[in-house]
């Protein structure tokens, strides 16, 4: 009798559960589990390091809680009571929403969304495995001792993808830009191919629909895959209701699309756009505004289509998504047809955001690569095993042989046993290595290229104080980056919206949470002055520290205390003599979207007056060109606490807005003991570093430039005859990198000269094909001379309109500034030459790049 049909058993039902005893499985299961540990803690600390905002965080966090308490995607930021349709048709939102019976706090769907990413690597895995298992005819697949060795070699092939998928650099950017809809699509997309490889129909049907219901757009995916359930009931020669899902799916979806598209988005968003259409359709630029003229451009002018998906960035876009799964999808190339409409809708876009790959528009494709490379794996293994799969005839008959032939003939003979696995290693070691390489140059997690994690401040962790003090039923409005923060309530505006007209009376804004130091979306003398006119009027202080301001009408308390000023005035010290002391500067910078604010610290000294003395910040580039200063900069703490309010012994803290710098910036502020007082560089890998002080001094500038991770150097050396006789010796550093037509060219150079002659000047040009394209002359300003030498440093800019082809160098000499003649160098030549240069194509801008034109300086 077996152990199931024992009193013991009967006694223990859990016995009778079936676990998987896959082990490649479980430890699949695991990497999952770790990722998603990795990525909510990662999309935590972003929100908790306030780098989330009202978009999109807040509007459909809003949405998803309104869904909760029985109003259906109900937000309230746009001045008024609205609706999550006026943009997107997204009733997934409101299936999820139940969370917030459970845990009432908006990481929950962050959670969430990294959870379900995450479990879409078991659905690829099973698919692949089965797909693999197709190697066999439906009677071998019968046979134990004819499955069981093919799925042993088969499951490190289906885990490889599912790494994968894991590692995909498309997927992660998505849980890290908030949180939306789309990524859902993409275990929900997995799982329907699965069920229909498997014939679990209902459970397709379930998936299938719940993908309609992700987005109006995903109705479209959707009816592709009820077309593929029924492509495969015909295929596989089922009966005639074996389609039936297939195609309930497919009329569901697309009537479903219909209505989503051209009835209920028109329907809602004329109350905020003033015109009964999607707004999505306008970002298809030459293509056209409206769905038919989009349709008719993509019929009428493929010249025009293939233009545009011809360009750089969208070629690129297609080959991140083919790298994922090391080029397998191309073999599956029935399922990435099945992505078109999402896949065209996203390349052939004039929205950077949708072509680039690093927000939330590519996930489910990522899914969708996914089933393609498992398809593709399993026609690659079933080729391979054809071929391999042969009778092992004996070759003991061989005349005798060394242990070396016979084991070579045995390899040969016996390829079943022996060259079988060695293709499946070396198929996961061409997966592994793709994947792998791929996310170590463009991952978000960690180790990867794009690795990009939240500091999470004293200043942030605040926040909480602030929040904990305002009834949950209140009418809020909130600064950007406050908003999500607050965003479980029926309403809930961002500033200054909420406070007039046209939001009616019982809607308006009770209370308001501000941050003054983060994401105002308002410039910061715009803010205070509409903080002073609501103090001077219903409007009272409930609390304030470190640049956060709590407000709330009928409050009587009108001064704003000083622990609001903590953010600025961050201490107090013995006065210095001097009216001004810089005591540092440093940087708060976040390297994905290439945005920094300076911060400086001043203490005020015992003769400081307001009236003679203001402190002074120049932010310049190598070429002395001026790239902001305190004034245009608005740093919020010289709006809230003027210099005209500063008092001696005071430590001052001043940062500036998030500002897009270039490659080098140097800075120079008032109070500072050297010229610039700080110089900082972005890496090429993003990181933006300070590099050190004393370079100016440096005796070996080349080490010391090579310690400051500058990039590999090149150094060329001369000597130039001085009209006295003597000579001066010149060593000169130039970066080893191709250079591009547009990019910066940084030359370092050390004089040998205890000052620099007043008659002479020194000479920089760049020349291709032997004439001069940018020079950069002049005695050297850079740095003071030091003990007997002077550090240089020249920047330019090479013409963006100049082709990369021909030779480049550079000519370094010295002249005289009364007669304009050349001093001669001990080798004859009047300059000395560095080349040839490497001159490549610019490469194309990047995402930060294409969205926001002030970064690309520094790309």
């Amino acid at each position: 009798m077996s152990d199931v049909s024992s009193p013991q058993a009967a006694a223990r039902p859990w016995r009778r559960l079936h676990l998987p005893t896959d082990p490649y499985l479980w430890a699949l299961m695991a990497l999952a589990l770790l990722y998603t540990v990795v990525f909510t803690q990662l999309a935590w600390e972003m929100h908790a390091g306030m780098r989330t905002h009202r978009s999109d965080l807040g509007q459909i966090d809003q949405a998803i809680w309104n869904s909760s308490r029985g109003r259906l995607l109900a937000q309230t930021d746009n001045g008024f009571e609205a609706t999550r349709l006026t943009d997107h048709v997204e009733p997934i939102l409101a299936l999820i929403s139940p969370i917030y019976w459970f845990w009432n706090d908006v990481r929950a769907i962050l959670l969430l969304q990294a959870a379900a990413a995450a479990s879409g690597a078991l659905p690829l895995y099973l698919l692949a495995l089965r797909r693999c298992e197709a190697a066999l005819s439906p009677r071998e697949r019968l046979q134990v001792w004819r499955l069981e060795p093919l799925q042993q070699k088969a499951r490190p092939l289906a885990f490889a993808l599912g790494v994968a998928y894991l590692l995909a650099p498309q997927l992660q950017s998505a849980l890290l830009t908030e949180f939306h809809a789309a990524p859902l699509a993409a275990p929900l997309v997995l799982w329907a191919f699965w069920a229909v490889d498997a014939q679990r129909w209902r459970q397709f049907v379930v998936a299938a629909l719940l993908v309609a219901g992700v987005k109006e757009e995903m109705a479209l995916l959707a009816a592709g895959l009820g077309a593929w359930a029924m492509w495969r009931a015909w295929w596989e020669g089922k009966a005639h209701k074996q389609w039936v899902p297939g195609a309930f799916v497919l009329g569901v979806s697309l009537v479903w699309f219909f209505i989503a598209t051209f009835v209920i988005v028109p329907m809602h968003a004329v109350l905020i756009y003033d015109a009964a259409e999607s707004i999505y359709f306008q970002r298809y630029g030459a293509l056209g505004s409206s769905p038919l003229d989009i349709l008719k451009s993509l019929v009428t002018r493929p010249d025009l289509v293939l233009q545009i998906a011809g360009e750089p960035p969208r070629t690129a876009y297609l080959v991140g998504l083919l790298v994922i799964f090391a080029w397998l999808p191309l073999l599956g190339v029935e399922i990435i047809l099945l992505s078109a409409p999402l896949l065209l809708a996203n390349l052939l876009s004039a929205y950077p955001a949708q072509y680039y790959g690093e927000f939330h528009y590519s996930a489910p494709l990522a899914a969708y690569m996914g089933a393609a490379a498992a398809y593709g794996l399993g026609r690659l293994w079933r080729w391979t095993t054809q071929r391999l799969d042969r009778n092992s005839p004996a070759f003991q008959h061989l005349p005798a042989r060394g242990a070396g032939t016979m084991a070579l003939v045995a390899l040969v003979q016996n390829a079943r046993t022996a060259l079988t696995p060695i293709a499946a290693f070396l198929l996961v070691a061409w997966v592994l290595a793709w994947s792998v390489g791929n996310y170590l140059h463009y991952g978000r997690g960690p180790l990867g290229g794009r690795y990009d994690p939240t500091p999470v401040t004293a200043h942030h962790r605040l926040l909480e104080r602030f929040v904990a003090q305002i009834p949950a039923d209140a009418r809020v409005t909130a600064t950007a980056g406050v908003h999500p923060h607050v965003s479980h309530r029926r309403y809930v505006y961002q500033f200054p919206l909420g406070l007039d007209a046209p939001t009616p009376p019982t809607e308006r804004a009770q209370w308001a949470l501000l941050d003054v130091t983060t994401n105002t979306d308002m410039a910061p003398g715009d803010l205070k002055a509409r903080v002073d006119a609501m103090l001077a009027g219903e409007w009272g202080v409930v609390d304030a520290a470190d640049g956060f301001l709590l407000l709330a009408e009928g409050v009587e308390k009108k001064e704003i205390p000083e622990d609001f000023y903590t953010f600025t005035l961050v201490g107090h010290e013995e006065a210095p003599e001097t009216p001004l002391r810089l005591l540092s500067i440093a940087v708060e910078d976040w390297p994905r979207w290439r945005q920094t604010k300076v911060i400086f610290e001043w203490v005020v000294g015992a003769g400081y007056d307001p009236t003679l003395t203001t402190p002074t910040a120049l932010l310049k580039t190598p070429q002395q060109d001026v790239i902001a200063t305190l004034e245009s900069a608005a740093p919020p703490a010289l709006v809230w606490r003027p210099p005209s309010q500063w008092r001696p012994g005071d430590r001052v803290r001043v940062a500036t807005l998030g500002l897009f710098l270039p490659r080098t910036t140097l800075v120079e502020a008032s109070g500072a003991d050297r010229r610039p007082a700080a110089i900082f560089r972005r890496l090429e890998k993003g990181q933006l570093v300070r590099l050190p002080d004393d370079l100016s001094t440096a005796a070996d500038l080349g080490a010391a430039l090579a310690a400051a991770d500058v990039g590999a150097l090149r150094s060329a050396e001369a000597q130039f005859r001085l009209p006295s006789g003597d000579s001066m010796a010149l060593r000169a550093w130039v970066p080893e990198r191709s250079l591009h037509p547009g990019g910066d060219l940084d030359l370092w150079m050390r004089w040998e000269a205890p000052a620099w002659p007043e008659q002479l000047s020194a000479f920089v040009h760049l020349r291709r094909n032997g004439e001069i394209v940018t020079q950069a002359d002049g005695a050297p300003i850079f740095w003071p001379a030091a003990d007997g030498f002077i550090n240089d440093w020249r920047q330019m800019t090479i013409p963006a309109d100049l082709p990369p082809e021909g030779e480049w160098s550079l000519a370094v000499g010295v002249y005289d500034l009364r007669s304009g003649v050349r001093l001669p160098v001990e080798n004859g030549e009047d300059a000395l030459i560095i080349g040839p240069l490497r001159m490549t194509t610019p490469p194309p801008p990047d995402q930060t790049c294409a969205l926001i034109p002030q970064s690309c300086a520094a790309q």
